[in-house]
């Protein structure tokens, strides 16, 4: 386990790895970037890594920091989002009142304010009163995909790292490097946008099953045939909003890797 089993964002990895091995952490960050990029994936990640019990560069994911910090009960992290469309004081005073408190557990209190763009100004000037005045044993991590809506006193006073979500050479590049099987990695590289760990748990023979099936439905919306069963599957999968999301989104990738192999058969059709 590890930073490096989270997907692409190489340089971000780099510099957060290079934090830990020269403990020299900074009191406020900015992770910014799209939700797809994972930023918060990374800032949980880095809190572990900061907290571990048994890796001092990274984390291990078994002692009993990390665990809690998975089970979302770790003391010392404590991740705050937006109480409506934006923050209100009775937030702010999460971490203004005990900022200086040092941690239970842990080596670093952490605090991730996700959507931080959402703070109006004196919730801002709240935070930037606590940044400016930082305690050794605190870490701000500001969590925003618009960093536009900070305060550029803010910003100043913190170190920026940029995320940017996966792209598909990337996530096939690692896997086949973790030594998956080139076919198998350029399909779930399609398909599966988290961490590396649930990419290498997929069931691949599942996924070219479903990717037959997917076959078989734009062979029904082509010669718009049966048209009816497709409708009527989107129908029981819209019972449940995330179910039907995750299926929507699985059935549209596998139909542009579908038209992928289709456009690079026609161009050579020599290719596999």
């Amino acid at each position: 386990m590890g930073l490096d089993n989270l997907l692409s964002n190489r340089k971000a990895k780099k510099r957060l790895k290079s934090y830990l091995e020269y403990d020299h952490t900074p009191h406020s960050m900015i992770f910014s970037g799209p939700a797809s990029a994972k930023p918060l994936s990374f800032a949980i990640s880095f809190a572990k890594a900061l907290n571990c019990l048994e890796d001092s560069g990274d984390f291990c994911d078994r002692c009993r920091n990390c665990i809690e910090i998975n089970k979302e009960i770790f003391p010392d992290l404590k991740v705050i989002s937006p109480d409506g469309a934006i923050y209100n004081k009775k937030q702010v005073k999460t971490f203004v009142s005990d900022h200086k408190v040092k941690p239970l557990k842990g080596n670093k209190k952490v605090y991730i304010i996700t959507e931080s763009h959402l703070m109006n100004e004196m919730t801002s000037n709240a935070l930037l009163k606590v940044i400016e005045e930082p305690a050794l044993v605190n870490l701000f991590i500001l969590i925003t995909d618009n960093t536009n809506g900070l305060l550029p006193t803010i910003i100043s006073r913190c170190q920026h790292i940029k995320f940017t979500p996966p792209m598909k050479i990337e996530i096939e590049q690692q896997l086949i490097e973790r030594g998956e099987d080139p076919e198998k990695s350029r399909v779930l590289s399609y398909l599966i946008n988290v961490n590396m760990e649930s990419i290498l748990s997929a069931d691949h023979h599942e996924l070219l099953e479903k990717r037959s099936n997917i076959f078989l439905v734009f062979q029904k919306l082509i010669r718009k045939r049966d048209i009816a069963d497709v409708l009527l599957d989107l129908t029981h999968r819209s019972r449940s909003r995330d179910k039907f999301i995750r299926y929507f989104v699985e059935l549209v990738n596998l139909m542009i890797i579908l038209l992928r192999d289709l456009m690079v058969l026609k161009i050579d059709r020599d290719s596999t």
